[in-house]
């Protein structure tokens, strides 16, 4: 059933949320460059160490295969040395941006801190002069054209075809859509001077998320969110060297800094980096932060089970699920190398529970039967859920448009550049299908060939009162054969 296959949209940031998935509305991009330039990298540094932010073992550096501009360790560094500080003095908070004009009328109007950030962004990176505040020279050294799928062309995300990525992504640009018509009928058109028109687009808005999104780290994200010049000149490595914390610093500790700790011995001239994401899947980081890491990749699917209103037993596998501290939707994380998880099986039992096996929906059995979901529950029931994931992924695998050994041969071959977009999409495209596939031959599996050699729920039980032995004998057939009974 493809309908168990539903996007999942993740959230970072707080309000950056859903609002359906529909198909993305397509916009065309700026013709600009797509990274930081060193000049303008250089200009973000300098200001950034005018407000106190410290290169303590890093400097600046290009990346050979890109020509990006990043940080590198600029001496070797042991496990906790510290590498680059930045106050809170430079960063581009809720509190900054309210000693801005833009930024007091998105705080008196309520927004949230997100958006007050986004307008000011945008207002000291496209607005005149009078628009502008002090932290323009760090929104001056970010590029027009982020490599976020935000901010895609056309050509570009038909990449993403029938992929997780592009589907999450039509509910992203639907709310900022919406988002975007509510400030324009709001506090766009009762203050005209501080938001004129020309320059508060839908497209210069739209940049101003994006920026946002891929420049938020934890763990100042959420209700906390801020961005820091020089972090996003930390690379996204898997396998990351460093890590971001925050420190109390000033007097009496009132104040706050940034700082980026190595996380194990880092020699001189390595690049520095983080894990945007840890246990994200890179279809998540690509949507959020446009990169993927490429040397060591977390492929995909992020399956939403849902159980359906629909149901006849529905209030009491409500409370069973609430009673375990589980909800009415879940997301699983599928991959190409792992097993679905005990929880996300029992969920499924759960959802197939029906028939003759609705009998442990019964009130006596309730403090248990989410214990008697962790095995399979009648050979009816696991036929079900084989069959509802199996059909389920292979529906969503035929919404590809190409095969897996087609990406497989294009990676192979090497026919998008190192570092691009396209190769960033084939990857997560990729990792989706790998994903899908391997799920659908596990259920396949066990439907085709393990039914009949499971354990169930009544065997079990019988071999706990001892009815039946290891072999699945019945231990009571010897009163008839000695002509006991």
């Amino acid at each position: 059933m493809q309908q168990a296959f539903k996007a999942h949209v993740p959230n970072r940031a707080s309000g950056l949320r859903r609002a359906g998935c529909k198909r993305p509305t397509l916009f065309t991009c700026r013709a600009a460059p797509a990274v930081a330039s060193s000049v303008s990298a250089d200009a973000a540094a300098s200001w950034a160490t005018s407000k106190g932010a410290k290169l303590e073992r890093a400097s600046l550096s290009t990346d050979l295969l890109t020509d990006r501009p990043l940080l590198i360790a600029s001496a070797d560094a042991q496990q906790g040395d510290l590498l680059l500080s930045v106050p809170d003095s430079a960063w581009l908070s809720a509190e900054t941006v309210k000693k801005t004009t833009v930024g007091k009328l998105a705080a008196a109007a309520g927004l949230e801190p997100w958006v007050q950030i986004a307008l000011q962004l945008l207002a000291d990176r496209f607005g005149s002069s009078s628009n502008k505040s002090e932290l323009s020279p760090y929104a001056a050294s970010i590029p027009e054209n982020l490599d976020t799928p935000l901010l895609w062309s056309d050509d570009e995300l038909r990449e993403l075809q029938g992929t997780q990525v592009l589907q999450t992504l039509g509910g992203y640009l639907t709310f900022f859509q919406a988002t975007f018509q509510q400030l324009q009928s709001g506090l766009f058109a009762a203050n005209p001077a501080a938001f004129p028109p020309s320059t508060f687009t839908l497209p210069n808005f739209l940049w101003a998320v994006a920026a946002v999104r891929s420049r938020s780290h934890a763990p100042l994200d959420g209700a906390k969110i801020a961005l820091v010049p020089l972090t996003e000149l930390v690379s996204h490595r898997r396998s990351a060297n460093s890590k971001l914390a925050v420190r109390s610093a000033g007097l009496f500790g009132r104040g706050q800094v940034l700082v980026l700790e190595a996380t194990r011995p880092i020699r001189k001239g390595e690049p520095l980096s983080v894990d945007y994401s840890p246990g994200k899947l890179d279809g998540t980081v690509l949507l959020d932060y446009g990169v993927v890491d490429a040397t060591s990749p977390q492929p995909g699917y992020s399956l939403t089970l849902t159980m359906p209103n629909s149901d006849r037993f529905i209030d009491d596998k409500l409370d069973i699920l609430e009673s375990n501290g589980l909800r009415q939707s879940m997301t699983y994380n599928l991959t190409p190398d792992e097993q679905p998880t005990t929880e996300m099986l029992a969920f499924l039992r759960l959802m197939e529970l029906k028939g003759m096996d609705a009998f442990l929906l019964e009130s006596i059995f309730r403090n248990d039967v989410w214990d008697f979901m962790q095995e399979p529950i009648s050979e009816t029931n696991e036929e079900a859920l084989c069959t509802t994931l199996s059909e389920g992924a292979r529906a969503v695998l035929a919404g590809y448009s190409t095969s897996i050994d087609e990406d497989l041969a294009a990676l192979r071959a090497g026919t998008h550049p190192k570092g691009s977009r396209r190769e960033a999409a084939l990857l997560v495209r990729l990792g989706e299908k790998e994903a899908l596939d391997a799920v659908a031959r596990f259920f396949e599996d066990r439907r085709d060939t393990q039914l009949k050699r499971l354990v169930y729920y009544q065997e079990r039980r019988l071999r706990r009162l001892g009815l039946v032995d290891d072999e699945g004998r019945t231990t009571y057939d010897s009163f008839f054969k000695d002509g006991i009974a």
